[in-house]
């Protein structure tokens, strides 16, 4: 049974593999950003025509199985926030995959026990979880850096207004001086505008994309003023005063919190400490956790319980404001 089960995976690896090599290119950043600026077609006509879109996959099976699914929607906006240059039917290729290999490799190991497969699959279905967390991660990386770049961008835009640039030119000017992942967007933004786009749709765009609330709220800003009139660079300042604001608050938190954070830390790893002392003290005691097919069983749930407890209190200390 595991010979047949790891032949079907080397063979589906192969085949995911030779698709991803050999697949047509995607027609490179400006076809795309021009797809983008296109209207998109209501969704009543998504299904008689083709979309003006990025296809979630190159594989036309994948492809019809993920039209109109609002998880591939939800993981394409998650992907897009990460910046992650994945389309969302490689990405759920890639889960699948690990949990396959997971599940094979603990089934190999059990050599086919019962107990051993249904710990494969538990401990499979963990890993089909663990890239979407893995994502979360890198959009809250992106996104604190880019909130932390708007306290420097939000000034800058309000000297050039009084130095007399247009707003699109202040945008311009701060894409060049600040760093990536914010010049990145302002450049993006930029590039919109050069395509025809008008500052309102380029502006939502980018909120979009990010999908920051201190991004939203200097958008949101700036779109008022736009619409109502006002002093645009006193509008910038206050929203400046704003962030600061909000990142000293996230800074006092960040350090109330610590404590807890690293009793957390020190909870995740004792046991895992504590068991190989144990193993190197009383190795033929201990090494029956490895040998038996109940230790084996017994060791997946421990690992697994302690994945789930750091999650949980990972999730506890995520505190927004």
């Amino acid at each position: 049974m595991v010979p047949l089960a790891a032949s079907v995976f080397v063979f589906f690896a192969i085949v995911t593999g030779a698709i991803a090599v050999f697949r047509p290119g995607g027609g490179g950043k400006s076809d795309a950003r021009i797809r983008g600026l296109r209207p998109r077609p209501a969704p009543a006509d998504e299904t008689a025509g083709p979309s003006l879109r990025r296809a979630h996959s190159s594989i036309p099976i994948v492809r019809r199985f993920l039209v109109g699914s609002a998880w591939a929607e939800s993981a394409s906006e998650d992907l897009r926030r990460a910046n992650v240059q994945l389309r969302v039917g490689e990405y759920l290729l890639a889960r699948v995959m690990l949990g396959l290999f997971v599940f094979l490799v603990l089934a190999f190991l059990t050599r086919g026990h019962a107990l051993g497969l249904v710990l494969g699959i538990a401990v499979g279905g963990i890993a089909f979880l663990i890239p979407p967390i893995f994502l979360k991660m890198l959009y809250s990386q992106r996104t604190a850096k880019i909130e932390s770049q708007l306290i420097e961008l939000s000034p800058m835009l309000a000297s050039s207004l009084r130095s007399g640039f247009a707003l699109a030119q202040g945008i311009e000017l701060a894409a060049r001086q600040l760093d990536p992942p914010l010049g990145e967007e302002l450049e993006l933004l930029i590039s919109d505008l050069n395509l025809g786009a008008t500052m309102e749709q380029a502006l939502l765009d980018m909120g979009s994309r990010i999908g920051s609330p201190d991004v939203d709220m200097l958008i949101t800003a700036v779109l008022v003023q736009r619409t109502t009139g006002g002093n645009l660079a006193e509008i910038l300042d206050q929203s400046a005063e704003t962030l600061r604001e909000r990142e000293r608050i996230r800074g006092e938190v960040k350090t109330l919190t610590a404590h807890q954070r690293i009793t957390g830390i020190i909870l995740s790893l004792y046991p895992i400490a504590v068991g190989m002392l144990l193993l190197a003290i009383m190795p033929s005691m201990w090494s029956l956790l490895f040998t038996e097919t109940v230790g084996r069983f017994l060791l997946g749930v421990a690992l697994g319980l302690q994945l789930l407890g750091f999650l949980m209190m990972s999730r506890v200390m995520n505190i927004r404001i």
